[in-house]
């Protein structure tokens, strides 16, 4: 058993490793933040679970107006009038929790909109976030809880954005000559798509050497499940440039027994990347989701009634979402229609005659 202390200093070291980790995951798109100009800034809520106070009734203008100021301050080119349709948009997402324990009393998004067009098909351009960010906080909400994780997501931001600044290329940006493509808010971006490649990944559990579940199972399991769905499992560099890199990536987060987390016992996370190019500059590419889901789901239980996370509860899981993606996939490629029966001309003379 754990003591209270080692409880404490076990969660603290897990939400950090869960930031650095998200921080990480950021780092390989900050390319796509170079040239950034007129950038609209969104400040909008979540999920908002329990009871609202008095000092929300004012929070997102008062949190808009404290981005906006750290922003001008660092010299980042924000746009002053009204939103603007076709701009980057620089978008914080509060999501505030006061009833389940199951999520983090304080989360907030933020991610950088831009417009793109898919590598593989360039008729397909669409908004999307090319560069994201979590934060999270506790251990309940509160406005100073809120105003410290917030400003934390304004530093990821512009920590990135002056990494790249410093490298940032003085050539001018050029948008894409071949523009007849309109902006579509909700592209079939599975069409014209057979295969995909797929990532099935474990967050090791911090208080054992060894994973809870074995990996490998979960792997084999989410590529058997494709391919039975008739989707390929793309494997080899060829194959994954004519389809644009596409990539399945299922995380999968396993919070221990008696161990407070902010987290659901089993939490498994699709996200479905392609490659994109940016409209205002197409020699910036990078990797875009296209598609997600998540899913949760209980403990198991021992003979005895214990809780415990199971390589058989957490296939369930992934198998859910692994059901939506191939939804999803397979609407975007129907089955092709059967050819119609027809009666050869000689035998319907004979059937008159």
């Amino acid at each position: 058993m754990f003591s209270s202390a080692t409880r404490i200093i076990a969660i603290t070291v897990l939400l950090l490793s869960l930031f650095i980790q998200l921080a990480a995951q950021t780092r390989e798109h900050e390319e796509t933040l170079q040239n950034l100009k007129d950038i609209d800034v969104v400040v909008k809520y979540g999920q908002v679970n329990g009871p609202e106070e008095a000092w929300q009734s004012n929070l997102l203008q008062k949190l808009e107006d404290r981005a906006r100021q750290r922003l001008w301050e660092a010299e980042v080119p924000v746009a002053q009038d009204e939103a603007h349709s076709g701009r980057p948009r620089l978008v914080f997402t509060l999501n505030l929790n006061r009833e389940i324990e199951t999520a983090p009393p304080v989360l907030v998004t933020v991610q950088a909109f831009q417009r793109v067009r898919l590598w593989r098909d360039s008729a397909k351009e669409l908004e999307l976030a090319t560069w994201t960010q979590n934060g999270v906080g506790g251990p309940m909400v509160s406005p100073k809880m809120v105003c410290d994780v917030f400003d934390g997501q304004i530093a990821e931001f512009l920590k990135s954005y002056r990494a790249v600044i410093q490298t940032q290329s003085q050539v001018p940006t050029q948008a894409l000559a071949d523009t007849p493509a309109q902006l579509n808010d909700t592209p079939n971006t599975f069409e014209g798509l057979n295969g995909t490649s797929v990532f099935v990944s474990v967050r090791r559990n911090m208080f054992d050497a060894a994973p809870i579940v074995s990996e490998k199972l979960l792997q084999e399991a989410a590529e058997t499940r494709l391919k039975d769905a008739g989707i390929k499992v793309i494997r080899y560099a060829n194959e994954m440039e004519q389809a644009g890199n596409a990539r399945l990536y299922i995380w999968v987060k396993l919070s221990p027994p008696n161990v407070k987390t902010w987290a659901p016992p089993i939490d498994v996370e699709s996200r479905f990347s392609q490659l994109v190019r940016l409209v205002r500059d197409p020699k910036r590419h990078s990797e875009a989701v296209t598609w997600k889901s998540e899913d949760s789901g209980p403990y198991a239980k021992t003979d005895n009634g214990s809780p415990v996370i199971t390589d058989e509860a957490v296939l369930a899981v992934v198998n859910k979402q692994l059901d939506e993606f191939i939804k999803a996939f397979k609407a975007a490629t129907p089955p092709p229609q059967k050819a119609q029966d027809t009666i050869p001309a000689f035998d319907v003379v004979k059937i008159f005659y």
